[in-house]
């Protein structure tokens, strides 16, 4: 088997990464990146000469987070992926989100209620705006601290 890379072996770059290959402060990468006014035309060139030279991609979540926009995502938890009914209910799903700007993250349970939470928590421990959950089980106790903190649960029964 091939794989394309050892995980641990390159660190993603940073911001300082780009600013100090480009030989400019972190806010003039921040500027550029947020395609914000105020930097002159060859700057923002090895700004973004940069960013390609080193693969950097800026964290989104991270953003969102410091902006209090939530991060742009939703979690659906189906029972079994491989059901043609889930294959309709996640298009569906990924079109709404898409037309609301939000990117859905999509776990199968295995029809199993502990596999079902360690996905549910999973994903809001990854700060999903909101979860769209098929259940497995009956009990569903341990996302009511999620629900309190303001985490919109959609349960969706076949």
């Amino acid at each position: 088997m091939t794989t394309l890379s050892d995980p641990g072996s390159v660190r993603r770059a940073t911001m300082s990464d780009v600013a100090r290959s480009a030989g400019v402060s972190i806010k003039t990468v921040s500027r550029v990146v947020n395609d914000e006014s105020g930097v002159h035309p060859a700057t923002a060139e090895r700004v973004l000469a940069a960013i390609d030279r080193l693969g950097f991609r800026r964290n989104l979540s991270a953003r969102n987070l410091r902006r209090g926009v939530g991060t742009g995502t939703l979690g659906l938890v189906l029972e079994d992926l491989a059901n043609p009914f889930y294959s309709v209910l996640t298009r569906a799903v990924e079109e709404a989100a898409r037309m609301q700007g939000k990117q859905v993250l999509t776990g199968s349970s295995d029809e199993s209620s502990e596999r079902e939470r360690e996905l549910v928590l999973e994903f809001c421990a990854r700060r999903v705006d909101g979860l769209l959950v098929v259940p497995a089980g009956s009990q569903h106790g341990y996302i009511g601290h999620e629900m309190r903190a303001g985490t919109p649960v959609v349960f969706v029964d076949d």
